[in-house]
């Protein structure tokens, strides 16, 4: 298929496949073909609604929940330079420098949870495997470890500034998984949507 071939070519043809399904399907935020070809050929799993994930330098493998906004110039690195042997250099691990047939680096994992806001100009480490459902990451953080649920971190390096919500409402709002309904099952809500507690009260009655 031609958008496939597009997509593999070069970065330049993939910023082309990703404003065509953009446009086509809805926004990033819809298109399943987008997800589809960064799932396949980037192991980048994003879920429903989420958005700033279709991009070139993101790394996989990379799996997104629902409804996560993720800002402008988002660095998300899977691999770092050993800095346990000789050198630093990649000459010894990469294979692009000619001297090796293959990486022995391993990527790492990252799960980035459900309504998760990563604002401008964060960088997430390898060393960071969780960010938590209901999490905020700061302006210009670098992220260096797991991040709970429902915790707004900032700073190089991260580190908790407060908690959106006080223990208890955290976790009923994480056990609604409000995220999985449908939007026009989320629609009737919208009226709560400023209120957790009345979100909660009423999302346990229907």
């Amino acid at each position: 298929m031609i958008i496939e071939k597009l997509f593999k070519w070069n970065r330049f043809s993939r910023k082309f496949v990703i404003w065509y399904l953009s446009r086509r399907e809805g926004g990033e935020w819809r298109s399943p073909k987008l997800r589809q070809l960064f799932k396949s050929y980037k192991s980048i799993d994003a879920g429903f609604a989420s958005y700033g994930w279709a991009r070139e330098y993101i790394d996989g493998p990379l799996k997104i929940g629902k409804y996560v906004s993720i800002g402008h110039n988002f660095r998300r690195i899977s691999l770092n330079h050993p800095t346990d042997g000789v050198t630093t250099h990649p000459c010894w691990f990469n294979p692009s420098f000619g001297w090796v047939d293959r990486d022995f680096r391993k990527r790492s994992k990252l799960t980035i949870g459900n309504d998760v806001w990563i604002a401008d100009n964060v960088t997430i480490l390898p060393s960071c495997k969780s960010i938590g459902n209901g999490a905020v990451i700061a302006a210009g953080s670098v992220v260096t470890k797991d991040v709970p649920p429902y915790e707004i971190w900032a700073g190089v390096p991260a580190k908790l500034l407060k908690r959106r919500f006080d223990e208890e409402t955290s976790e009923k709002l994480n056990r609604t998984n409000w995220w999985d309904l449908t939007e026009e099952e989320l629609k009737d809500h919208l009226d709560d949507f400023s209120n957790p507690q009345d979100f909660i009260n009423n999302f346990s009655k229907k």
